[in-house]
């Protein structure tokens, strides 16, 4: 096939709804121009991608693994009136807390989410798995072997990061102390 190999990557991303696994893309473009491309071009493929719609309404997303074409944020409110549908209602604050406790301590129980939070969580826990950003993740060893959760890939998807590894690191979400400058000697 003689087609310039970001085409091929925007094409498929194009047709897909959902994000293309990195190692599925890959594996397709590779057969498509018949052998295995270097790291160096397929960073400078994806780069193409990514300055083509820098002006445009679509961008190229990398999240959870994967590789999407996505309307950029700044649309969405139009595009919902546009067509007629509700916006998505945001998480609430407890579902927020929930949410941010199970990707950083992933993976973890009902009942140490409750401690952690210091109220009930079992509705947050039902939502966040209804809106699939949690999902179960085994049985804790534990006596009564409580179910354990984990985030999901549309967790990662929705928060625009490729890996967990992206999370900020929680001292990055405090606030740090005002700086103050010590006193300035005086001129006499």
């Amino acid at each position: 096939m003689n087609l310039p190999p970001e085409n091929l990557i925007e094409a498929l991303l194009f047709s897909q709804s959902e994000l293309v696994p990195a190692a599925e893309l890959r594996r397709l473009v590779a057969e498509a121009i018949g052998r295995l491309p270097t790291e160096a071009e397929w960073t400078t493929w994806l780069e193409a991608l990514r300055r083509r719609y820098a002006e445009s309404s679509l961008e190229l997303v990398e999240a959870a693994g994967g590789y999407g074409l996505r309307t950029r944020p700044a649309y969405g409110a139009w595009l919902y009136q546009v067509q007629n549908r509700p916006q998505p209602t945001p998480l609430s604050k407890p579902l927020l807390e929930t949410l941010a406790l199970v990707a950083y301590h992933q993976p973890v129980t009902r009942s140490y989410i409750q401690h952690l939070r210091g109220a009930p969580s079992d509705y947050a826990i039902e939502r966040l798995l209804e809106l699939e950003l949690i999902e179960p993740a085994g049985r804790a060893n534990l006596p009564g072997r409580p179910m354990l959760y984990r985030t999901t890939a549309k967790f990662l998807e929705l928060l625009g990061l490729r890996s967990l590894a992206d999370l900020p690191q929680p001292e990055t979400l405090l606030p740090q102390p005002a700086h103050i400058d010590p006193p300035q000697d005086q001129p006499a």
